[in-house]
């Protein structure tokens, strides 16, 4: 059986936002904050993150409508660069990108579950944190209309949550509401900005979700642009209200550096039980974040099977559609990984790779397009300077990665790089289906 066309518009932003929406809007804040006083600064560069993710989201949406297969990131380099480049990036996804991401997010998860319920803390997070993987991988099998189900009652239940915690907050609490000063920037502004925007750049991640799933798109040509353009938007709009949110709540001597502003926020405005509140919607939503990385990533890997690059029986699906032996490989050993319990190591490992990978698809479009072919439904907005500014802040944010931690950078970098002779070795035994 093959992958069935079960998803549409809506079902793409949902998966987008699911797997945008995690922890790090509720401790990035503070960081951002730490590096621009007052509330214009740092509201300008949640803006400028806000843009940057729909410059990609665009170069994304043309390749996924030129290229409406499953794997995303897989079929646009192999399209461009050749298999070799593909199978890498499949090879990144499955050791170290996606299942570090989807090990990472659960973790942070179980943390905020402890916080949230400390009656759980009972059981210790190395165990509990595997078993939430296994879960979600078994939800996943069910296919992907029942995923994408799953995925937006992840990201709505704490949205809605949120909503009604700071509404209520506002119209009930006895936090002080005072809108931030600023002395303005000094000399350096470039470099205050610039250390601001690498939080801001991580918080973004996940706008090209649903690109993994194009192969289970109806009229994806269509379907894809609009929910990647769309949900990309609406969580913009979102991270720059929560900013606000807490910009004017958190006395700006509190915010700045904090790595606690969802929590703080939830505190001034209702109590120290609210943040135990927070810590559960947080949990949740971060949990739908895990859900949609184990589902895009093991499309990647049935991509791979189906055109011979990894094991025949990734290639496999079952009577729902969904690969499942593919994605019960990336579960298992995501639920593997998340027994690390390192999550700044796992992030730190992952987002070299990531983001080197990520500069390679947004130079296949310039490929593609050279060579022509067929029109695709949609084209790029603002083609070349939409890819070629995401192409330039991708690069430096790489650079700053490498930099800060470079130990670890340089072990991602070679996890990626010990996939060139596993794929001689594979495309010398493997046919494809």
């Amino acid at each position: 059986m093959t992958l069935k066309r079960v998803l549409g518009p809506v079902d793409a932003a949902w998966l987008v936002a699911g797997n945008m929406i995690g922890a790090g809007i509720f401790y990035t804040p503070g960081l951002v904050a730490g590096q621009l006083s007052g509330m214009f600064w740092p509201l300008v560069a949640w803006g400028l993150g806000g843009l940057l993710a729909l410059c990609g989201a665009a170069v994304y949406a043309e390749l996924g409508a030129r290229l409406p297969r499953a794997g995303g990131d897989y079929q646009f380099l192999t399209a461009a660069f050749g298999p070799v480049w593909g199978f890498l990036t499949g090879w990144a996804a499955l050791l170290l990108t996606f299942s570090g991401a989807a090990a990472a997010a659960t973790i942070v998860a179980v943390r905020h579950l402890h916080a949230g319920l400390p009656i759980l803390q009972v059981v210790p997070a190395w165990m509990m944190t595997p078993v939430f993987v296994l879960l979600l991988t078994l939800a996943n099998v069910s296919g992907a209309r029942f995923s994408g189900r799953a995925t937006a009652w992840f990201t709505g239940i704490p949205l809605a949550g949120l909503l009604v915690l700071f509404v209520v907050g506002f119209g009930a609490g006895d936090a002080e509401v005072k809108w931030p000063t600023s002395d303005g920037l000094s000399g350096a502004w470039p470099v205050l900005l610039g250390a601001a925007m690498l939080p801001v750049f991580f918080t973004y991640s996940g706008w090209n979700a649903a690109a993994y799933l194009a192969g289970e798109m109806r009229d994806p040509g269509r379907s894809l642009p609009r929910g990647l353009l769309g949900g990309t938007l609406a969580v913009a709009l979102l991270y720059l209200a929560t900013n606000v949110v807490f910009l004017i709540v958190i006395p700006q001597e509190g915010l700045a550096g904090s790595t606690t502003a969802g929590a703080d926020a939830a505190r001034l405005l209702l109590g120290p039980a609210a943040e135990r509140v927070l810590a559960l919607l947080i949990a949740v939503a971060v949990l739908g974040s895990a859900n949609v990385t184990l589902m895009a990533g093991s499309r990647i890997y049935y991509a791979m099977a189906v055109d011979g690059l990894a094991p025949r029986a990734l290639g496999r699906t079952n009577l729902a559609g969904a690969p499942a032996v593919a994605l019960w490989t990336g579960g298992v050993w995501s639920a593997l990984l998340s027994l690390f319990q390192r999550v700044e190591v796992l992030v730190n490992w992952t987002s070299l790779a990531i983001l080197l990978m990520s500069s390679m698809v947004v130079t296949a479009l310039f490929i593609l397009r050279r060579r022509g072919g067929e029109t695709p439904l949609y084209r790029c907005t603002g083609y070349p300077v939409t890819p070629v500014v995401y192409l330039l802040v991708s690069l430096a944010v790489a650079v700053a990665s490498a930099w800060t931690f470079p130990w670890q950078s340089l072990y991602g970098v070679l996890i990626v790089a010990a996939g060139i002779p596993v794929y001689w070795l594979l495309k010398r035994w493997s046919a494809p289906l």
